[in-house]
């Protein structure tokens, strides 16, 4: 009884260190949520070398930049025309260096590229075009075996190849 008296006649009163406890436990609470709501949409490595992959690819199966681009006025190279290789574009690639070709696609991971057909990979005059990696005697790139990578991305882009329906595969890792 002499509980329930107490209790009447203070109602409605906030103590301080309840209120302060409640403050930091809120604060605290609020913080945590919004650092994981970020780490959650942050880019991660992989997200960087798939934005490097679509670029890549994007820029490779467009006619480049200009559109008549030979090695000494590149500005973007690009081997294809609505989807159909140039082959005249594609030596042109193969004679740029590498690190000028990556500079010049504005990627910073390592890339190949090939174009296959259902069975095999297309011999056009080289295997692979991009790093410098060996191929088996099929022409098929021999990048598991032989390279580190942290993070790997393979795309598939369909295109034409002496009026054949081809694959043109990339791989690019970093």
């Amino acid at each position: 009884m002499i509980l329930t008296r107490i209790s009447k006649n203070k109602k409605g009163q906030v103590w301080t260190v309840d209120f302060i406890l409640g403050l930091v436990l809120f604060i605290l609470t609020l913080i945590l949520g919004i650092k994981i709501i970020l780490d959650t949409y942050s880019p991660t490595e992989y997200n960087k070398t798939y934005r490097d992959a679509v670029h890549l690819s994007d820029a490779i199966v467009s006619s480049g930049y200009p559109s008549g681009w030979d090695s000494s006025n590149v500005v973007i190279p690009g081997v294809a025309e609505n989807n159909r290789i140039n082959t005249t574009k594609l030596d042109q690639f193969s004679d740029l260096n590498y690190s000028r070709a990556k500079s010049l696609l504005h990627v910073q991971a390592d890339f190949i590229f090939f174009i296959r057909n259902s069975t095999h990979t297309i011999d056009t005059g080289e295997c692979i075009y991009g790093f410098n990696l060996s191929t088996h005697a099929n022409c098929t790139p021999i990048l598991l075996d032989s390279t580190e990578y942290e993070n790997l991305v393979k795309l598939d882009r369909t295109v034409i190849y002496n009026s054949t329906i081809m694959v043109m595969t990339f791989y690019v890792w970093d």
